[in-house]
């Protein structure tokens, strides 16, 4: 399958840095042919240092103004930050509410999250439970919560978020990828974009030549004829079951 034409996209990342770490290549590819990209962050980022010392809500506001930098530095337009507190999210109704709002607010042709199958990669990555959270709330926000009245209708309906129907989905770090970016050209946009993390990223030795090894083998693995790329499960609801999509 391929993407649909699409003019805006919305990401939902669990934690600051998530979004470039995973999809910034393409992030940066999708802003340089013109297309809007809106960023919701999940939790505040106070788990991102293990240093005692380092105070908690200065944390929070130095991972909320780092994002804001990475994102001018990759294109996108507005970040939103949910609040949630780090290391504690749940797939619970206020997130799935509060993702479906976003939805409604942004009207997004198609969205991005997380696959919240993913338990571990091969032998050496075992993932982030708010990865998997922000996951299946992300999913349950997709089908049905956006495009349904009921769901949270006094918080939402009410207030003026009428139902949107997206036409794709994208899910980041999928065990079963079936559809592949090419980001060759966009790696150094998404490297300078993770820079801007500093309290993540500065400690980082060989960033560079880890975000280039990752994408290589992304791409050998896709079975195309690409040098660098990013992967995703695609999931279209805008052709009918078993079309191939164009």
């Amino acid at each position: 399958m391929n993407l649909p034409e699409f003019s805006t996209a919305l990401l939902v990342a669990p934690h600051p840095d998530d979004a470039e770490f995973a999809c910034g290549g393409s992030i940066a590819r999708w802003v340089s042919e013109g297309k809007r990209v809106i960023l919701c962050v999940v939790a505040n980022g106070a788990q991102g240092s293990n240093d005692p010392s380092v105070d908690r809500d200065e944390l929070i506001r130095l991972r909320q103004e780092e994002q804001r930098e990475a994102a001018e530095i990759a294109g996108i337009s507005e970040v939103v930050f949910l609040g949630y507190e780090d290391g504690s999210v749940e797939d619970s109704h206020p997130l799935r509410r509060d993702i479906i709002r976003e939805i409604r607010r942004y009207k997004p042709d198609i969205v991005v999250g997380p696959d919240p199958s993913l338990y571990y990669l091969e032998d050496f990555y075992v993932n982030h439970p708010d990865h998997r959270a922000v996951g299946e709330a992300f999913l349950a926000a997709v089908n049905p919560g956006s495009t349904t009245v009921p769901a949270y209708r006094s918080e939402l309906y009410d207030q003026g978020f009428e139902p949107h129907q997206v036409k794709a989905c994208l899910l980041v770090l999928a065990p079963e990828p079936n559809f592949f970016v090419d980001v060759s050209a966009y790696l150094d946009k998404k490297v300078s974009a993770l820079k801007a993390h500093h309290s993540q990223m500065d400690s980082w030795e060989g960033l560079d030549d880890f975000i280039t090894g990752m994408a290589s083998r992304v791409a050998a693995r896709s079975g195309q004829n690409l040098t660098h790329a990013e992967a995703f499960k695609l999931l279209r609801f805008d052709v009918p079951p078993g079309a191939t999509g164009s």
